[in-house]
């Protein structure tokens, strides 16, 4: 057996990995940021908080992205999100989800750079009203 070496194959499989993990840290487990986000990890909403606020704007780092996660499970119990769709090209990657709330669901896409390691280095994310099944 040969051992691959290839770094964009290695890069390719974190990159999967990690988009494969991002919904199942969105809805129980944001120690998985830790694993799957850059140091230097940024993700940028297009939403503000129901009080107004936009904490996610402080976001500068994958432990940051945890603490915000700890704190968003708790604002939001028993939200779930569906992935539609995905794709990676190289470095970057896309999302289609949906997400249930009380019933109620909307979708939404997210888009992502990928660092030299495959682990997610920014994530640009909108929601919108309807879902992504449509």
């Amino acid at each position: 057996m040969t051992d691959n070496t290839d770094p964009t194959i290695t890069r390719s499989s974190a990159a999967r990995h990690a988009l494969d993990a991002w919904l199942t840290m969105w809805n129980t487990d944001s120690d998985i940021a830790r694993q799957i986000c850059a140091n230097d990890f940024r993700i940028h909403f297009a939403v503000t908080e129901p009080d107004g606020s936009t904490p996610a704007d402080d976001i500068r780092t994958s432990e940051d992205f945890a603490r915000y996660l700890d704190w968003w499970h708790e604002q939001n119990p028993g939200v779930v999100f569906t992935n539609i769709a995905d794709a990676i090209d190289g470095n970057h990657g896309r999302l289609l989800w949906d997400v249930d709330v009380n019933g109620q669901q909307a979708g939404g896409v997210d888009v992502f750079d990928f660092d030299g390691d495959g682990r997610v280095r920014r994530v640009w994310s909108v929601g919108g009203q309807r879902s992504m099944r449509s």
